[in-house]
């Protein structure tokens, strides 16, 4: 071996690249095209769910007598939405555009570890009249053999996270926007 002459050098080849597995790789693109042109999708199929809670403190119930206030407004990707509760908005249900509550769900799904990050600590205000707030996006199996014990659900409760942070308040108000919005009670 020569002086400077290394032995790595003689390790590499310069060969002209194989063209052999081109054809398999752009197979496999053509059929990916494909199955997204027929709007199949590579998973499961779901329906995305998401629910907007509060509960704490008083108000009146149907009777007029005092009661836990309650919310729930579930607003559901085929564009449906109802509220539930002591606080029951006037309309109860409606609709908004189809794939809200994906959209709802983007939002927790991206600004998941900032939400979850930090512990909530302290009293929770609907120990003294004030109230929880949480969110929850359910994806629920759909079509044969579809078990609603195998529904994927994320929960953000402002009671076990602290989403008075601000990076957690950061993301709970494009939440809000978006639930503005699309005009939807709560």
């Amino acid at each position: 071996m020569a002086k400077g002459d290394w032995p790595l050098k003689r390790l590499v080849r310069r060969e002209r690249p194989r063209r052999v597995g081109t054809v398999p790789a752009v197979a496999l693109l053509l059929a990916a095209c494909a199955n997204a042109a027929d709007g199949r999708a590579a998973a499961p199929d779901t329906s995305v769910e998401f629910v907007l809670g509060r509960q704490g403190g008083l108000c009146l119930d149907a009777e007029g007598e005092a009661a836990l206030c309650q919310l729930s407004v579930v607003v559901r990707d085929d564009g449906t939405w109802e509220a539930t509760g002591t606080e029951r908005p006037a309309p109860a249900e409606g609709t908004v555009a189809a794939g809200a509550a994906s959209r709802l769900a983007a939002v927790i799904d991206q600004g998941w570890d900032v939400l979850t990050a930090r512990p909530f600590t302290g009293t929770c205000p609907s120990a003294y009249d004030g109230q929880e707030v949480w969110y929850a996006v359910r994806r629920l199996p759909t079509g044969p053999g579809a078990e609603p014990a195998d529904a994927d659900i994320r929960e953000v409760r402002s009671c076990t996270y602290d989403l008075e942070h601000p990076e957690a308040r950061h993301v709970v108000e494009r939440l809000e926007e978006l639930w503005r919005e699309l005009g939807l009670p709560g």
